[in-house]
């Protein structure tokens, strides 16, 4: 029997690093294997893992356990999930400075493997560490499909549109509001956002912006089937600045969605497969991208094509089989 311990950064439920542990346990826990999830330091000495699965970074509770870990010669796996991306570490910054000089760098350093989400993570880790040797493992995230899903007809004259991600400024959102509302070009496109408020002087200086729009608006959180609400709509805008996975985007693509990404993101996959657009986000790239979907609205909207992006998902992203690429490396 294999003891696994997983312990996060997040202390509320909510999307991203949650949704990804909750999963693994899911598919994980059976006979062979025992799977606690807890940030408590008593239950990791209960517990007694055989290895000791980080999720994320920063916090205290975090290197209190990696130091308890390493004294009972526990294995240590850690995943930052974009945490040591640039764009995250430039903001509170000199918290994370200090955090990175006094043991962020430690729990890095001396964990036994690290699992990253993207190829543009790993680099960032191997440059930030300044270790070209360091024991690094891409695992891509997957998603999850509700057996109720299934893709319908859109049945939309008119193209529509819909932003859903984290209301956060490393998601670009202002800068997707100042195209849409500045350019007569979209007067005639609705956008809807959709997303969890994670940052409130952010989605202020938003709401300001939707408040004169009529054709813009924001929904709040996706509390119902995500692949059922995203399959209501054309197009999915993603401008976020970055990403170390982005679990948003195989959702968007399994509800047979096209996507316009920021050029920034690793997704070129989905651009060799037709399944969207990078671009660098302004409103000359912007205005071109939807121009181009406009002239191709028939073959993005039919039953076939989408159906090919959501057996691509179920393949590709497969938590099933990603799950036992964890297990491979745990054991």
């Amino acid at each position: 029997m294999l003891k696994i311990f997983y312990t996060s950064s997040e202390k509320n439920k909510k999307f991203g690093v949650y949704k990804v542990i909750e999963i693994l346990r899911r598919k994980l826990k059976n006979k062979q294997n025992n799977i606690k999830y807890s940030n408590k330091i008593s239950d990791l000495v209960r517990h007694n893992p055989d290895l000791v699965h980080i999720h994320g970074c920063w916090k205290l509770h975090l290197f209190i356990i990696f130091l308890i870990s390493k004294i009972l010669k526990i294995k240590i796996v850690i995943s930052p999930h974009g945490m040591l991306d640039p764009i995250s570490i430039s903001q509170k910054k000199i918290k994370k400075k200090l955090g990175w000089f006094f043991y962020q760098k430690f729990v890095l350093l001396y964990s036994d493997l690290i699992i990253v989400n993207s190829n543009n993570e790993k680099k960032n880790i191997k440059l930030i560490t300044k270790k070209k040797n360091i024991n690094i493992k891409v695992i891509n995230h997957g998603v999850e499909i509700s057996e109720n899903f299934s893709l319908k007809r859109k049945k939309n004259k008119n193209l529509s549109f819909i932003f859903y991600s984290r209301i956060h400024p490393s998601k670009n959102l202002l800068n997707l509001l100042e195209i849409w509302t500045k350019n007569p070009f979209f007067q005639n496109y609705k956008l809807d956002i959709y997303g969890e408020i994670v940052d409130m002087k952010y989605y202020l200086i938003a709401k300001k912006i939707i408040k004169y729009h009529k054709n813009v608006k924001f929904k709040g959180k996706i509390n119902t089937n995500i692949q059922k609400l995203i399959s209501n709509y054309n197009v999915f805008v993603h401008p976020s600045l970055s990403e170390n996975f982005g679990l948003v985007i195989l959702e968007a693509l399994s509800a047979g969605t096209f996507i316009i990404l920021n050029k920034n993101l690793d997704w070129k996959i989905i651009e060799k497969k037709g399944f969207g657009m990078l671009i660098k986000f302004d409103y000359k790239n912007l205005k071109k991208a939807v121009e181009i979907i406009e002239n191709k609205k028939k073959k993005i909207n039919n039953i076939n094509f989408r159906k090919k992006q959501l057996n691509f998902i179920k393949k590709k992203y497969n938590w099933n089989y990603i799950a036992q690429e964890y297990l491979s490396e745990y054991f």
